[in-house]
């Protein structure tokens, strides 16, 4: 755990945790997962947190139950590298799909043997009082500012600025993956909560053959990845590509929404002849994309650190950002970016960039690099396993 201590205090500037703590109860720890969709992740960028932690976690002799929504996969295996999987009914319902999910799972959780519940999405702290009456050490990972994104009506967007008051009253932990947004936390609510950032993989080249199954050309294509909601903003995007005068390149773009389908129809009528929409892609076909990729551009409006991004960064892949202060810091000096929400510059960038091949492909190797350096999932491991540490010993 030394490792752990120091990678917590690296992570939060600060001291939070004494190895004199740590040495007091080293033994397994027992953790619960709720709030999530399920694992292997095939969903979005919480399941992959959860699913690259928790393998890593179960390697290391810790006990790890993942709480999954049922149905949401064809198969429903009791465990997975180590980790044992529950399936709980939900509400299929963008605005209740989370938040039954997790209360049912909740409900297994407080009658069982666990002693850490990490919760992920802001919407789900409603839990905590109770799971801490119920003597379980709470740790909660919150979503950007979730009531900013569009998908929420007024109300909801209501329901998740209180829920994220009840966090940051009742939780042991609050974990957040971007230090904008943990400023954000501090200055509204006066909580200081633990920056731990996503993490991603380096991938060694993986080939091109996947690539035909999409009819696109290594090098040949721009990549979008991610749920395509409105605060993604990749009719942004779409816009901007159309208007290039030029027969290179394609435009491929990656993702759904299953609970935004009048979203998705309205963003394939606006496509141009070049765009090309693939549906979900995940795995080998995946990292084939990103690495073959020429460029990768994220338009999104609402992130904390999005891990569609630092996974194509891992893959070598250049990136350009919408510029707003959460994607900036991601990136750091290893990519580009375009004036925040400002189609006409996203435009000028693509057709700049499209002429400067060299600048991109170093950028793309700069990229890789970032990530090797300050987003391994290992080092995110080793932050999680130590507030785990804390909390069950008792340290808020």
């Amino acid at each position: 755990m030394e490792r752990g201590v120091s990678r917590i205090r690296t992570y939060f500037g600060k001291v939070t945790m004494t190895d004199k703590t740590v040495a007091q109860d080293r033994t397994p720890l027992r953790i619960a997962v709720i709030g999530i969709k399920g694992i292997p992740a095939r969903y979005g960028g919480f399941e992959t947190c959860a699913d690259e932690t928790c393998r890593r976690l179960a390697a290391r002799g810790h006990y790890v139950t993942v709480y999954c929504r049922k149905g949401m996969g064809e198969a429903e295996p009791p465990e997975y590298a180590g980790i044992a999987l529950r399936y709980i009914p939900f509400v299929e319902s963008k605005n209740l799909a989370t938040i039954t999910s997790s209360f049912l799972a909740c409900l297994q959780a407080v009658r069982s043997d666990v002693e850490v519940i990490h919760l992920y999405t802001v919407g789900t702290a409603l839990f905590i009082p109770w799971l801490r009456l119920a003597g379980k050490r709470t740790v909660i990972s919150v979503d950007a500012l979730d009531w900013k994104r569009e998908k929420w009506s007024a109300l909801a967007g209501q329901y998740m600025q209180f829920a994220a008051r009840i966090a940051v009253r009742w939780a042991d932990e609050l974990i957040i993956d971007s230090r904008v947004i943990q400023r954000y936390y501090k200055d509204h609510f006066r909580r200081l909560g633990a920056y731990v950032a996503f993490g991603a993989n380096v991938e060694q080249p993986r080939g091109t053959d996947l690539l035909r199954s999409f009819n696109l050309q290594p090098r040949k294509f721009i990549l979008f990845v991610g749920i395509l909601r409105p605060e993604k903003q990749v009719d942004h995007l779409i816009r901007a590509f159309n208007s290039l005068q030029q027969d290179e390149f394609d435009l491929a773009i990656v993702g759904d929404d299953p609970l935004g389908q009048k979203h998705v129809a309205w963003l394939k009528s606006l496509a141009g002849p070049r765009v090309r929409f693939l549906g979900r892609v995940y795995g080998e076909a995946f990292i084939q994309l990103c690495q073959n990729a020429y460029l990768y551009v994220t338009p999104s409006n609402v992130e904390g650190t999005s891990p569609a991004l630092l996974g194509a960064m891992g893959a070598g892949c250049a990136v350009l950002v919408n510029g707003i202060p959460e994607n900036l810091e991601t990136i750091g000096n290893a990519g580009f970016s375009y004036r925040m929400n400002d189609v006409d510059d996203l435009r000028a960038q693509l057709v700049t960039l499209m002429h400067q091949p060299d600048l991109v492909a170093e950028r793309g190797h700069m990229a890789r690099e970032r990530v090797l350096r300050e987003y391994s999932w290992d080092a995110i491991t080793d932050a999680f396993e130590a507030i785990y540490y804390q909390v069950r010993n008792g340290r808020r």
